[in-house]
């Protein structure tokens, strides 16, 4: 080969040389062939772990829900919600009204209620399906 030099890599652990000489014995090849296809498949594969890795932090940014918290008093529609177009989680307050919100958009776009004393929903909605998003809830009741 025309770029063949002596190259000596230092940090390589005992144990895992030793396993690389046996690969190589074994398969009829030298220690450098065995290196170079390890590098080779390791540079093929740097480059889609790192796009998939960027791929799964994005994908995590846009589905994480936009928490409205600490608040004594809040009153919000449906249209308000759907609006912001991601879900919305409610946590820490006291009354929270959601008016004028459909089952439907209450399940797409309600992410979770956690700690409020008082829930007031629409009666269309199905109260097992505002439970399975609820937790540590005072009193729910219809508006």
């Amino acid at each position: 080969m025309a770029n063949d030099e002596t190259i000596s890599v230092k940090g390589v652990k005992k144990d895992l040389y030793d396993r690389i000489k046996d690969i190589a014995r074994e398969s009829g090849k030298t220690i450098g062939e065995i290196t170079n296809d390890a590098y080779r498949l390791f540079l093929s594969a740097s480059s889609t772990i790192k796009e998939t890795g960027e791929q799964f932090i994005q994908g995590l940014k846009e589905s994480q829900a936009m928490v409205i918290s600490n608040i004594d008093y809040l009153e919000i529609t449906g249209k308000e919600i759907v609006g912001y177009g991601k879900k919305v989680m409610f946590k820490n307050i006291g009354t929270l009204k959601i008016k004028e919100i459909s089952e439907k958009e209450f399940e797409d776009y309600i992410d979770s209620i956690v700690n409020v004393k008082k829930l007031g929903v629409p009666g269309n909605i199905n109260r097992l399906k505002v439970l399975e998003r609820s937790r540590f809830i005072g009193e729910i009741f219809s508006i």
